[in-house]
C-alpha cells in the first residue's frame, strides 16, 4: 500500500465529493484524510492505472517524506 495525495486542476470533471466516491469504490483504498479538494488515501499500487482513468483532470502523486523547515525566526536571548 501507498499514501497517495488526490489534487483536482481546472480541467478536472469531478468535484471532490465524486472523486471521493470513486476513491471508496476500491475495495483496498482507504482514506487517511481531506483538506478541502485535497486527499490523502492509502491505495494499492497494482490499481493506480485504474483510479488515474477513473479520476480525469485530478493529480494523483505519491506522497514522499516530510520536508522539514528551517526555523527563521529572530532568536533574542538575554
Amino acid at each position: 500500500m501507498r499514501h497517495l495525495l488526490l489534487r483536482p486542476t481546472r480541467n478536472a470533471s469531478l468535484n471532490a465529493d465524486e472523486a471521493e466516491h470513486i476513491v471508496r469504490g476500491f475495495a483496498a483504498a482507504r482514506i487517511l484524510g481531506r483538506d478541502g479538494k485535497t486527499m490523502l488515501i492509502d491505495f494499492d499500487p497494482c490499481e493506480l492505472d485504474a483510479l488515474r482513468q477513473r479520476l480525469p483532470g485530478w493529480l494523483v502523486s505519491e506522497q514522499g517524506p516530510p520536508v522539514p523547515v528551517p526555523d527563521s525566526c529572530l532568536h533574542i536571548k538575554p
